[in-house]
């Protein structure tokens, strides 16, 4: 069987959106080896499938490899491989870009900034591959699970690799305090070293993320940052409501497998050069109200009942 390597960006969600590829390939006859990061916490959730942590030496690794599709994330080890691609000494790489890059060339694939990921990937792979257009990536069901089993369970990711992407605590806080009054009940889930300044709500504890997966797939609604959690999320059917301070970002990094709303910024937030004059990426928070996000998550509802009727 033709041995394919996909090499993913750092992030959770940038590996469940490259399985995309990965399903694709192995419908095209490869056996598909996933390197990430987090390769031991994505494994558990896709059978079938092998992963591996990010090779030490790329090109003795990746030569071995009758194809390898990477996402360009503009990393050291990104720019390694645009070199050996250059020299010669790779010629079986193809590059997915989330943006325009001077090191693109013929083969390589550039995403559409106004559609989702996942959807870019699913273009992609049709270019590239010749599949069918499909977002599946073969994420595996919890066992033993009920879909939806508490519908007015809604969990709240309040955080994200970058600090910066995230609304403000006493803003998610005070949402949920909104949404306890309406009935519904409301978990917050952290990483273990993010629980500090947690205390007092309903914090549950996982030991995975494959834990993370069935608490989320039987619970009715996600609310968070732009995050991996949030494509997990919608991965599992989820509906989610994704709140961000960067228009241009989310329209292509939301998540696009179920119902899913974002609130963003009503109007462009300027970004000066200086000392904390970057507004858009240190104030934005105050520009996106509690209540309006409340408003978008009653819309979010409305639409998912439409949508199971």
């Amino acid at each position: 069987m033709k041995q394919a390597a996909i090499l993913c960006g750092s992030g959770i969600g940038d590996g469940l959106l490259m399985m995309v590829a990965a399903h694709h390939l192995k419908k095209k006859g490869y056996a598909p080896t996933i390197f990430h990061h987090h390769h031991k916490e994505l494994a558990p959730l896709f059978e079938g499938y092998t992963f591996a942590p990010h090779p030490a030496n790329l090109e003795e690794t990746l030569k071995a490899f009758d194809r390898v599709i990477v996402e360009n994330d503009n990393s050291k080890a990104a720019w390694e491989l645009f070199d050996l691609r250059d020299v010669k000494k790779l010629t079986n790489l193809t590059f997915f870009f989330p943006t325009p890059c001077r090191r693109m060339v013929e083969g390589d694939f550039l995403f559409d900034p106004k559609k989702p990921i996942a959807s870019n990937l699913s273009a992609a792979c049709q270019k590239t591959l010749k599949t069918d257009n499909s977002k599946e990536n073969d994420l595996s069901i919890p066992k033993e699970k009920t879909f939806r089993k508490h519908p007015k369970r809604i969990v709240i990711h309040p955080t994200s690799n970058d600090p910066k992407r995230n609304w403000e605590k006493e803003q998610f806080l005070a949402l949920a305090a909104r949404l306890e009054n309406k009935g519904y009940t409301v978990s917050f889930c952290v990483g273990p070293n993010e629980k500090k300044g947690w205390e007092g709500v309903d914090l549950p504890s996982f030991k995975n993320l494959q834990e993370v997966a069935a608490y989320i797939y039987e619970s009715g609604f996600l609310i968070g940052n732009d995050s991996g959690i949030g494509h997990l999320a919608s991965n599992l059917g989820i509906p989610t409501l994704t709140i961000s301070g960067n228009p241009k970002r989310v329209r292509l990094w939301r998540p696009d497998w179920a119902i899913g709303k974002v609130v963003t910024l009503p109007f462009p937030l300027p970004n000066f050069k200086g000392i904390n004059m970057r507004v858009r990426e240190n104030h934005w928070q105050r520009f996106i109200s509690v209540g309006k996000v409340f408003k978008t998550f009653q819309e979010l509802v409305d639409e998912s009942s439409r949508h199971l009727l």
